[in-house]
């Protein structure tokens, strides 16, 4: 999937000034949960980077300037930059005040020609689930599959339940787990989200890059709940 191209994200901070002082400035942001601080950022940024260059080649596209691979980091880098919790009245507007809050962070820092980024503010507006936004580039696209890769697999199991317990969620409902007589409610029960959501990430995914990635990392829960269920049975 996306083991090649690398991308060495560290070292890119280190050579780009304007790269380092975005990263710096998101460093310092207050995390709403565990599972959405600056680690979930910087490996959203740095998959952004990779799916952009192998998407790029698998589309028969001319080779990315350093310019815009950088700017497809910085969108990963940006894109929850106005957190906001996920059981709060806001949430829906959270890509929409990120993405504002981004431009000028861009602006104010002379990122690079407006219509880049313009293209940086509309991936991030367009790239939440909950919009259900198609993206308008292929800046978009990525940051939408790298965001929605963190959701599946090992990691995303982690930040589910770490975002469920911040939210004050039960695991999961004793009497009824598997919503047999009732109806999904995430924000009740953290397993209602594998059904609500995580589950239907797959058919979602945008670049072949990730597409695979993505159905792996989903098998993964659904082992993940048939050993549950066994266990609960």
């Amino acid at each position: 999937m996306v083991s090649n191209p690398v991308i060495d994200l560290e070292l890119r901070i280190k050579q780009n000034l304007k790269l380092k002082a975005i990263h710096d400035r998101v460093e310092i942001i207050p995390p709403i949960d565990p599972g959405h601080g600056f680690d979930h950022t910087l490996r959203v940024a740095k998959l952004c980077g990779r799916l952009y260059l192998e998407e790029s080649r698998a589309r028969g596209l001319a080779k990315p300037s350093e310019l815009e691979v950088d700017s497809a980091i910085v969108a990963g880098l940006l894109h929850d930059c106005v957190p906001i919790a996920k059981n709060s009245e806001l949430r829906s507007q959270s890509a929409n005040l990120s993405a504002r809050e981004a431009e000028k962070w861009l602006v104010g820092g002379d990122w690079g020609p407006l219509d880049l980024i313009h293209r940086i503010s509309d991936s991030i507006q367009d790239h939440s689930y909950s919009s259900g936004r198609a993206p308008r580039s292929l800046m978009g696209e990525v940051l939408q599959d790298a965001d929605r890769l963190e959701a599946l697999g090992a990691i995303g199991l982690y930040r589910t339940i770490a975002t469920g317990v911040t939210m004050g969620c039960k695991l999961f409902d004793p009497e009824d787990p598997w919503a047999e007589c009732r109806a999904l409610d995430d924000k009740k029960f953290t397993i209602d989200h594998f059904y609500n959501k995580l589950f239907k990430l797959p058919a979602t995914f945008r670049t072949g890059a990730a597409r695979a990635e993505a159905q792996r990392r989903a098998d993964y829960l659904h082992k993940f709940i048939d050993q549950l269920k066994s266990e609960l049975h």
